[in-house]
């Protein structure tokens, strides 16, 4: 039989991956591993289908989504969400009223809720 191609002589449907990983004692199911390759892009496509080589199945295996919570203090937050949409600084006024404000809060001095109602019972 001719060679057609490497990948297509190597390479494997999900389902018969999840056969080949069942006898080594790894279960996961096929939905699982289509959804894992397509998340690190370790596969092949030809039309609907959808074509695993031995390469690509060892990077599903070892691949590990990086944790948030092990970020550096120092690693670089690049993007624009890193960076400030202040144009111009604030002016006096405003830090001291802004200020001010958070003094009243901190003291319980802040604005006093008004009353309801029309009348109110005096003794």
């Amino acid at each position: 039989m001719a060679v057609l191609s490497s990948i297509l002589d190597s390479g494997k449907p999900p389902s018969e991956w999840v056969e080949l990983l069942s006898t080594r004692g790894l279960v996961i199911s096929e939905r699982a591993l289509r959804e894992k390759a397509n998340r690190i892009g370790a596969f092949h496509r030809l039309g609907r289908n959808m074509i695993i080589t031995a390469d690509q199945i060892d990077q599903i295996l070892e691949y590990r989504k990086p944790c948030p919570s092990n970020r550096s203090a120092e690693a670089p937050r690049g993007g624009r969400a890193g960076a400030s949409n202040i144009s111009a600084l604030p002016s006096p006024t405003t830090i001291d009223a802004a200020l001010e404000h958070l003094k009243k809060q901190a003291r319980g001095t802040g604005a006093v809720p008004r009353k309801r109602g029309k009348y109110v019972a005096t003794s």
